[in-house]
Parts: C-alpha cells; sequence; structure tokens
C-alpha cells in the first residue's frame, strides 16, 4: 500500500489535479459516472491509477469500489459516514432502482434507462396507497438527484417531465437490499391499513352508543 501512496508523489501537476478532483468528486457525490460528461476525465483517471486511488481511501478507512460494466465508481466507508435517508426517500429509491432494473436494457439516445414523474408517482402510489405534495416530491428528487442517483430533464416536475436513472442505482441498493426494503414498505403499508380498520371500527361503535 506505501509503494502505491508513492505513485502519487511522481504525478506531474495536471495529474495531481485530476487526483484532488476525483477524491472531491468522489466524496461530495459518491459516485463518479463513466456515461456523464462533467465526470469522463475523473472516471478514466480513476481507472488508470486505481492502485494509488485505493491505496489513498485505505489509508483513510474507505473502501473504493469500482463496477467498469456499469460504468461507476464509489466508496463504502465506516457507518458513521453513511447517509441517512427518510422513509420517503427510500421508498423513491426504491422504486427508482426497480425501474431501472426494468428499463435498463432499452435502448437510448441518451445512454441511461428514462422514466417519467408522472411513472413514479403511480408507482408511489400503488406501492404505499398514498400520494404525495408536489413540494416533498421536489425535495426527494433533487436529492436524489445530489446523490447522483438520478436526474430530472426539466425542473417543472409535471406527469410527462422524464428522469434520467443512472447505473448508481444498482451499485446503491442490490437486489438483496431491494428485496427486503420492498418487503419492509409493504408490510408498514399493511400495517398502516390495519390502523385504519381499527379507527373505523371504533368510530362505528361510538356512533353505535
Amino acid at each position: 500500500m506505501i509503494d502505491d501512496i508513492r505513485l502519487i508523489l511522481d504525478y506531474d501537476e495536471p495529474e495531481r489535479e485530476l487526483f484532488r478532483q476525483a477524491v472531491h468528486r468522489l466524496f461530495s457525490t459518491s459516485f463518479i459516472l463513466r456515461g456523464i460528461k462533467e465526470d469522463e476525465d475523473l472516471y478514466s483517471f480513476v481507472i488508470r491509477n486505481r492502485d494509488a486511488v485505493e491505496a489513498y481511501c485505505e489509508c483513510a478507512g474507505w473502501i473504493l469500489m469500482v463496477n467498469e460494466p456499469l460504468g461507476v465508481i464509489s466508496w463504502k466507508g465506516p457507518s458513521t459516514a453513511r447517509l441517512l435517508l427518510s422513509k420517503d426517500d427510500t421508498i423513491f429509491l426504491v422504486i427508482a432502482r426497480l425501474i431501472y432494473e426494468e428499463k435498463r436494457n432499452e435502448i437510448s439516445l441518451l445512454d441511461f434507462p428514462v422514466t417519467t414523474v408522472g411513472d413514479i408517482i403511480e408507482k408511489y402510489r400503488a406501492l404505499t396507497g398514498g400520494q404525495m405534495k408536489k413540494t416533498r416530491l421536489a425535495d426527494i428528487l433533487r436529492r436524489l438527484t445530489r446523490l447522483k442517483l438520478i436526474r430530472p430533464l426539466k425542473a417543472d416536475l409535471i406527469g410527462d417531465t422524464q428522469v434520467l436513472l443512472y447505473p448508481s442505482l444498482a451499485m446503491a441498493l442490490d437486489n438483496t437490499a431491494v428485496q427486503a426494503l420492498y418487503e419492509k414498505i409493504e408490510a408498514e403499508k399493511g400495517r398502516m391499513a390495519g390502523m385504519d380498520e381499527d379507527e373505523d371500527e371504533e368510530s362505528d361503535d361510538n356512533q353505535a352508543d
């Protein structure tokens, strides 16, 4: 590992700048994606200099994660470095991951699977039985965009607004995690439905009295 770290000292100034940018991009946005224009040089740099970047991450207590078939570079750190998502964030993440899996083999001029805001909303309604306010929807989509998991193609979040689904979704949630979260959401939906039925029965009893 020490020898790999020393490789950084041999970089010329342009290489050091690429190293700095790559490390900053990796830890500020969680992902470097091959198919995104602003990430292309950084992705290529990390692939070419994987040993040095890997050694740097290891010194900091992180693990560099590279999936070349997907074209995604990420990292894994200690539990204290993990991002905490709200319940709705998690539900939308699961929905986006499921749609990505459905559409990943479709050919797109944009090189990424595409869905729409309306499709996401409909799947949210089907999965939870609930509705979501537009302001809350905008907050969640901005958050997932900032994490480089999706990208809406228009600011106006109407039903036919297209949303790019990045392959980072597949690294953020593998199939096992998707299934576990899906089952948890379904169980929570069932529990809430049961509570609503109990409240209705109690209301009927009170009216009968």
